[in-house]
């Protein structure tokens, strides 16, 4: 396999983000947990709402651009079948975050949820979360470094940059 060298500044950057989510991740964990003798809504609250928001909206959906480059490559099927994992994993990570905002508003109007329920399903967001990152940086972005080439940045290099001018232009 041919390696080309993707723009080490987007590997960076996807590997900080990584780390920031982890970050954040490692923060809601400590925050959910069950010996927590009160749960802090209001933080957890603002934690959900960085990953659905930096995570979901904007990490993620740089990835698909890049794994979505990998899609026709000469992929073997099992690294196919990994890429394909990978989207849905983020699929399913937004779909638990989104239960977990929900979850978290309920508790904050004092509504129905259960101390448990609640600590259950975080549990199963947070490790999730560490799963899904460590599996990209242990497979995918080598994947994606021994495939995308300086031809293939400069097109996707382009595309970002026009997207993130739209998102701007709607944000002011």
């Amino acid at each position: 396999m041919t390696t080309y060298g993707l723009t080490p500044g987007l590997m960076d950057r996807l590997r900080g983000d990584h780390a920031r989510i982890a970050g954040v991740v490692r923060e809601f964990m400590e925050q959910s947990d069950a010996a927590v003798s009160i749960l802090d809504w209001q933080r957890l609250s603002e934690l959900i709402e960085f990953l659905d928001y930096y995570a979901d909206q904007v990490h993620h959906p740089l990835e698909d651009r890049l794994f979505d480059q990998l899609v026709d490559r000469g992929l073997t099927p099992i690294e196919r079948h990994l890429v394909f994992k990978n989207l849905r994993e983020h699929q399913e990570i937004r779909a638990m975050t989104e239960v977990l905002a929900n979850q978290i508003q309920l508790a904050k109007k004092g509504g129905a949820i259960t101390r448990d329920e609640f600590v259950e399903t975080a549990a199963e967001y947070v490790n999730l979360q560490r799963r899904h990152m460590n599996f990209e940086d242990s497979r995918l972005f080598p994947l994606l470094e021994a495939q995308i080439n300086d031809k293939d940045w400069g097109v996707l290099s382009g595309v970002l940059h026009e997207e993130e001018g739209l998102t701007r232009e709607n944000h002011k």
